[in-house]
Order: C-alpha cells, then sequence, then structure tokens
C-alpha cells in the first residue's frame, strides 16, 4: 500500500481481505505459481555455446512471489508486470550463461541432463534473493546445428561400437583363459600319472591294474587268452 499524498510505502505487507483506498493506492500480486510461457507456446532462445556456435533452447519455468518479500519486491522492482519482465530477463540470461559453459557438441550428449538443472540454478541465485522463487524449470529442447548434430550421432556411434568391441574381446579372452586353465589341468593330471608309473611303485600300480581287468574279463561271459608279457603285466584277448 502506498500513500497517494506523500508516496509513503506502509512498512506491513496487507494480505487478502477488504481495505478502503481513501487516500491510498494498492499493488496487488498474484501468490499463486505463474508459468512462462503460457500452455501450449513455446519461447525459443537462440544462443551460443562455449565453442561460439549457435543452438535454440526452448526452456519454460514457473515462480511465485515470497508474499513475506512483496515489499522489497515493490521498492525494487514494481509491480507485477515489472516483475513478470525481470523474471523473464532473469530467464534469458540464465540461459545463455549456462549454455555458454558448455560445448556444443556436449549439450547432445553427456552434459544436456545438466543445462536444465543449471539455468534453474542461475535464476534462482539472481531472482530468488528479490523476494521471486522459481519453482520448477523444464529443459523442453535443445536444437543444435544439423552439422553438430550428425557429428554427435557418429561419435555416439563409434563409442557404441568402441564399447561393444570391448565386450567382445573380454569374452574371446576369457575363453582363451578358460582354455588354458583346462589345459593346465590336463597337463597336471598326465604329470603325476607319469610320475605314479616310475619305479617299483609303477609297476606294482600296473600289476593290481592288470589283476583288475583279468578280474573282470574272468567275471564276463567271453574266455579269453592270457599270455605273459614283459614286466609281468597280463596280455589279453577275448575268443571270437
Amino acid at each position: 500500500m502506498r500513500n497517494s499524498v506523500s508516496g509513503a510505502v506502509a512498512t506491513r505487507v496487507y494480505g487478502q481481505g477488504f481495505y478502503h483506498r481513501i487516500m491510498r493506492s494498492w499493488t496487488s500480486y498474484n501468490l499463486r505459481e505463474i508459468q512462462h510461457p503460457r500452455e501450449g507456446a513455446a519461447d525459443i532462445i537462440d544462443v551460443l555455446t562455449s565453442d561460439q556456435l549457435r543452438v535454440e533452447v526452448d526452456g519454460s519455468f514457473r515462480y511465485r512471489i515470497d508474499p513475506e518479500r512483496a515489499r522489497d519486491l515493490y521498492l525494487g522492482i514494481g509491480n507485477p508486470g515489472a516483475v513478470n519482465e525481470f523474471v523473464f530477463n532473469s530467464f534469458r540470461s540464465a540461459v545463455r550463461d549456462a549454455v555458454a559453459e558448455i560445448a556444443a557438441a556436449d549439450i547432445l550428449s553427456q552434459e544436456r541432463a545438466g543445462v536444465g538443472g543449471r539455468i534453474q540454478e542461475l535464476m534462482t541465485t539472481r531472482v530468488q534473493p528479490r523476494g521471486v522463487i522459481i519453482t520448477e524449470f523444464f529443459l523442453r529442447g535443445i536444437n543444435p546445428p544439423e552439422t553438430i548434430r550428425v557429428a554427435v550421432e557418429e561419435k555416439l556411434a563409434r563409442e557404441q561400437q568402441v564399447e561393444a568391441e570391448g565386450y567382445q574381446t573380454q569374452v574371446v579372452s576369457e575363453q582363451a583363459n578358460q582354455r588354458r586353465a583346462e589345459a593346465e589341468g590336463i597337463r597336471d593330471a598326465q604329470n603325476i600319472i607319469a610320475a605314479s608309473l616310475i619305479g617299483e611303485a609303477g609297476r606294482a600300480y600296473l600289476a593290481y591294474e592288470g589283476l583288475q581287468a583279468l578280474k573282470a574279463a574272468a567275471e564276463g561271459e567271453n574266455n579269453v587268452i592270457i599270455a605273459p608279457s614283459e614286466g609281468g603285466v597280463p596280455l589279453m584277448r577275448p575268443i571270437p
């Protein structure tokens, strides 16, 4: 509330209610959230990246007035129209500054997710001290030049190909390690068997195996011919 004669602004903030207008002028602020641009509209901003390439940014946001700061907002900014203009200009400035921190090739890849958050952060830094709260920000689209889009798509395709080839190489390496381990196991088993067949213990083992084979043959239905051999191990041949 401002005194129409002296121009003095009241020290208190008036909430909802009925107040007289005698020698007073009132400035009313909408305490509901305000969206920019309006539903169905678009606000596309043409900005430069860190490597001086042009991109188009399509964003929207919602804000509201802090009722406790309405007097300061009136003294510092002005009426609701001036406040809306202030927030709108802060939005455009934040978009320019946020995109200027990123190279064009990165905007479509790993850095894109952080652009919206960075814009909202810059807006909040500028408008919240004045009594305006940014409640939401939506990054609806970023359109780089066609040459950059093609280059980024090719880069992503190459990265995916390299990743796939790396995975295939890992599979082949693991298979080779598995075969190597199997071969080492067979070699160790053969070494153990070969060592067990050396000397007196080896001859005893062979004799034992021969006796086991002879026993199995004797228990079968076929008759066999048993002939002595060098080393005492019998040779067996079934009779046809």
